[in-house]
């Protein structure tokens, strides 16, 4: 009998790929694999074995999806919540997509590993620097549990990440 040889696949799916216990949909999810992952395993029946657990192959792929973005290296990572106000692009903040940052051009699109695509639609203190970012989680005490993290952030080239 051949041996199923290993294959190397990239998550694709821009909120996370589940990761089940069992090769169905119906299976326990174990974990989630985060937008641009590298993952290797054994493909049977249109599920990839990996060390962690089972992938829908559907949302993955054998190129990087990071590969056209622009690296822009470690930078801190704050949270901020609800002020009232629009922000300083005159939009009004919506949780999971507007970011802060001081430098990038309004509507610039950028990718926070592990926490997904985020559109440039604020500023922040300028002390900062430019390799810091503030996403805007909307809730205080979810600001609070997100603290200070430190992420490897990229550019997305226009038309490159998430759907509007």
């Amino acid at each position: 009998m051949i041996a199923a040889a290993a294959v190397s696949m990239y998550i694709m799916a821009q909120n996370g790929l589940r990761v089940r216990a069992e090769p169905s949909t119906q299976a326990e999810v174990v974990s989630v694999a985060p937008f641009g992952t590298h993952v290797e395993g054994i493909v049977e029946d249109g599920w990839l074995k990996a060390e962690n657990g089972y992938m829908s192959v559907e949302w993955l792929s054998p190129d990087d999806p990071l590969a056209d973005f622009t690296p822009m290296g470690e930078w801190r990572i704050t949270a901020y919540y609800e002020t009232g106000f629009a922000t300083a692009s005159g939009t009004y903040p919506e949780i999971g997509t507007t970011v802060a940052h001081n430098n990038l051009p309004f509507g610039t699109q950028i990718y926070v590993d592990g926490l997904g695509f985020w559109t440039v639609q604020d500023r922040g203190p300028s002390y900062l620097g430019s390799e810091w970012c503030d996403l805007y989680l909307g809730d205080y005490s979810e600001c609070v549990r997100f603290g200070e993290q430190y992420r490897s952030v990229w550019i997305v080239p226009e038309g490159g990440g998430q759907d509007d």
